[in-house]
């Protein structure tokens, strides 16, 4: 970021501009045959239209860059977002810096990939801020309602299958057949049938079927929400007799067993506490918060009054947007 006008304007105020001076004795960064532009009409201009904004990238990128080194996440991230937005503006025959500027307010693809790594490192500090909000009584809290032991468990995946272009009553159609015959297989369990026959049979799970439907030990970082809440209301060596509906199909599950509950020691604290930070930091207007924290943390300071004012006018304005898309 520092690209951005602002510092291109210092240049202009403090370079040789100060060797032609106008009749008003001010730096002149354009003459004509009479009169001229000073340096300090541009700053005053361009100040009015996107200074406040610009500054916050400024500073923002000035505080983080010695928070957080750029490093081959931070790059990965940045090159497969410009592949992205390439790709983006040639499936519209656009010239890619005319589509940045339309979309994005960028000159070209240099000051894209300037905000981009801006951005990651702005989600990096609003992850870490998060997490050093979570009070030691959030912890306990989901360490006695949240955290289980390992449940060894398998399970049987009835997908519903449809086609990318399918009608809602293809799909109505689809979920029912997926239903029915999660329905089936646990009747044939009522009978009596092998639970690890029946996976290799019906489960659509390719990482499991093969091996008798068997998932190994999984907590809630390894299944799904509703997956494992069944998991936790079954008893041991019990399969569940309806099944469960998540995001990839119907489920019939078995629980072979659980270990015992960890104990709360550095290392799980720590865990918890990531978890626990990760959804604050989604919460609306959180992300503001945490970047005017920053600011405040290492005591800035913008010493233009005007500027200052345009500043915290767009602050507000950003907690207000936030605040109206709850």
């Amino acid at each position: 970021m520092k690209k951005t006008f602002l510092l291109l304007l210092s240049l202009f105020l403090l370079a040789g501009c100060k060797d032609v001076k106008l009749t008003n004795g001010e730096n002149a960064l354009v003459t004509f045959k009479e009169g001229g532009i000073s340096s300090d009409e541009l700053y005053q201009e361009l100040k009015e239209t996107y200074g406040a904004e610009k500054l916050m990238n400024l500073i923002d990128m000035h505080l983080l860059e010695k928070l957080y080194k750029t490093d081959n996440d931070e790059k990965a991230y940045v090159n497969q977002t410009v592949k992205t937005t390439k790709n983006t503006a040639k499936k519209m025959n656009a010239d890619f810096d005319l589509y940045l500027n339309y979309y994005y307010g960028m000159a070209n693809e240099a000051a894209f990939r300037n905000y981009l790594s801006l951005t990651y490192k702005r989600n990096l500090w609003i992850e870490d801020y998060a997490k050093e909000t979570v009070s030691d009584k959030q912890i306990k809290e989901y360490y006695e309602n949240e955290t289980y032991g390992d449940i060894e468990a398998s399970q049987i995946l009835i997908t519903v299958d449809t086609k990318k272009d399918a009608t809602d009553a293809e799909k109505k159609e689809a979920e029912q057949k997926a239903y029915d015959t999660a329905k089936e297989v646990i009747n044939k369990l009522k009978k009596g049938e092998d639970f690890a026959t029946l996976a290799k049979k019906y489960s659509k799970d390719q990482n499991s079927s093969s091996n008798g439907g068997s998932l190994g030990k999984v907590n809630t970082d390894s299944v799904g929400k509703e997956v494992f809440s069944a998991l936790v209301s079954l008893k041991d060596g019990s399969y569940s007799t309806s099944p469960v509906k998540a995001s990839d199909g119907y489920h019939i599950l078995y629980r072979k067993s659980q270990d015992k509950k960890p104990e709360l020691n550095d290392e799980l604290t720590k865990k918890i506490r990531t978890t626990i930070g990760s959804e604050i930091a989604k919460e609306s207007g959180f992300s503001i918060k945490a970047l005017k924290a920053l600011r405040e943390k290492n005591e800035m300071k913008i010493l233009d009054t005007d500027l200052s004012k345009d500043f915290e006018t767009l602050v507000n304005r950003q907690a207000n947007q936030s605040a109206s898309s709850k």
